[in-house]
C-alpha cells in the first residue's frame, strides 16, 4: 500500500502535523508526505500540458507525479486560514492541471489509478470548514479519488485545544489509518 500525504502547514512541529504524525503511525505500507512549503511552485497557466504530458516547471512536482499516479492512497492536510485551505495547498493543486489537460485538452482517457482519500483539517474555531472541506474534495476528485471519501477529520478549537491533544480528533484519525489498512489488502 502507498500513500501520499500533502502537509499545507508550514510548522514542523503544528497541529496539522500532530494528526499526520498520529496518522501514519497506524498506517501500513510506504508513506511519502510532501510539504507544500518545499520547492514546489503554483501553476502559472503557461499551457504546457495543453500539447504535452506533464509540466514544464522543473521542481520537486515532478518527483511526486509518478508517486501520485501509482499510490493507493491520498491524505490533504491543512490548515484553515481565512476560511480556506493554506494558500501554498492550493498551490499543489494548481499543479494538478496536467491531469485534467490530459483529458479535456490532449483527449487522452488514459485515468489515473483510482485512490481512497483522506482530508485532515485543522483551525481555531468551529463554523469555519465547510469551504476547506469543499476545496479538498474538489481537489480529490481531479486526483481521482473514490467518494465518498474515506474519511474527513476535524480539529477545530486549536486555540484551546492543540490538535496533539484533540481525543476525538486523534482518536477519528487512528481510526481512519486503520480503515486504510483493511481497505487495501
Amino acid at each position: 500500500m502507498k500513500t501520499l500525504i500533502i502537509n499545507g502547514s508550514p510548522k514542523e512541529n503544528g497541529d496539522t502535523v500532530a494528526l499526520i504524525d498520529e496518522f501514519t503511525q497506524y498506517l501500513n505500507g510506504e508513506v511519502k508526505t510532501i510539504s507544500c512549503f518545499n520547492n514546489i511552485s503554483p501553476c502559472n497557466d503557461c499551457r504546457y500540458c495543453w500539447s504535452y504530458n506533464g509540466c514544464c516547471i522543473d521542481d520537486e512536482m515532478q518527483e511526486v507525479y509518478p508517486f501520485l499516479d501509482e499510490c493507493d492512497n491520498v491524505v490533504l492536510a491543512s490548515p484553515i486560514w481565512f476560511s480556506s485551505l493554506s494558500g501554498p495547498l492550493l498551490n499543489i493543486a494548481s499543479r494538478i492541471q496536467t491531469f485534467f489537460a490530459a483529458e479535456y485538452f490532449r483527449k487522452e482517457h488514459k485515468s489515473m489509478k483510482q485512490k481512497n482519500g483522506i482530508i485532515l483539517i485543522v483551525g481555531a474555531e468551529n463554523g469555519t470548514e465547510l469551504i476547506p472541506t469543499q476545496n479538498a474534495l474538489t481537489i480529490m476528485k481531479f486526483l481521482n479519488v473514490r467518494r465518498p471519501c474515506v474519511a474527513t477529520i476535524y480539529s477545530l478549537d486549536t486555540n484551546n485545544v492543540p490538535a496533539g491533544k484533540d481525543e476525538i480528533a486523534l482518536k477519528n484519525t487512528r481510526e481512519a489509518a486503520l480503515l486504510l489498512n483493511c481497505l487495501c489488502q
